[in-house]
């Protein structure tokens, strides 16, 4: 039967389709082990993982243009992937606002590094759900496991991110460099979003785990 349908509607993708959506996972999570070894200096290096990214999300488009019939719905697919890349342009910025702000952010404040550690492994997490795509069927019980793990790990980020900010008000050296106050402030949003990002990937592949069940 298979072999039939593929004669008359060409090769099934699918398999394609799900090789890249974790191929963008894995850039996503080799970049936060930079973002994090590096503590977000390491510009060069993360601007060449988004832009493999950008590739691999190109390429993925051009599948769902092309192909006849998937597994997936197309717009789940479409969206799990910008979602993706999103993280990744997430990181890029934070590294390019590392680079700007160099004089000030030179040494990170712990709050920072606590959100960078949450975004190494909600990407992880994320990369452990992309391979699940790859099943013949989504066990939504292993899928739901991981999306908890995420939204757990996104509600610890609010709340580094509310303790940063209470921190940095307080900084008595910090409010009297308007600079300072915003290389800080700004980076501290960046990170947070970044674990938004994250768990949005869940909550994607989690509603495709509900369409399978």
């Amino acid at each position: 039967m298979k072999n039939s349908l593929e004669r008359f509607f060409g090769r099934s993708e699918n398999g394609n389709i799900t090789d890249l959506l974790r191929r963008q996972a894995e850039i996503a999570s080799a970049c936060a082990e930079v973002l994090q070894k590096s503590a977000g200096s390491a510009l060069p290096e993360i601007v060449a993982f988004e832009r493999e990214g950008d590739m691999t999300e190109q390429r993925i488009h051009e599948i769902l243009d092309s192909a006849f019939i998937l597994r997936f719905d197309k717009s789940d697919i479409a969206n799990l992937a910008n979602t993706l890349d999103n993280t990744l342009d997430g990181m890029r910025h934070i590294a390019t606002h590392v680079d700007t702000y160099k004089p000030y952010l030179k040494h990170l404040r712990p709050e920072a590094h606590e959100l960078i550690e949450t975004i190494e492994d909600m990407s992880a997490t994320v990369l452990q759900l992309t391979i699940l795509l790859k099943e013949r069927r989504l066990e939504l019980a292993r899928v739901k496991e991981y999306t908890r793990h995420l939204a757990k790990s996104e509600a610890q980020a609010d709340a580094i991110l509310h303790k940063a900010e209470k921190a940095l008000v307080c900084d008595k050296k910090i409010i009297a460099d308007p600079l300072a106050f915003i290389a800080h402030d700004n980076l501290f949003r960046m990170l947070e979003d970044v674990t938004d990002t994250a768990n949005h990937c869940g909550t994607l592949i989690l509603s495709i785990a509900r369409k399978e069940a």
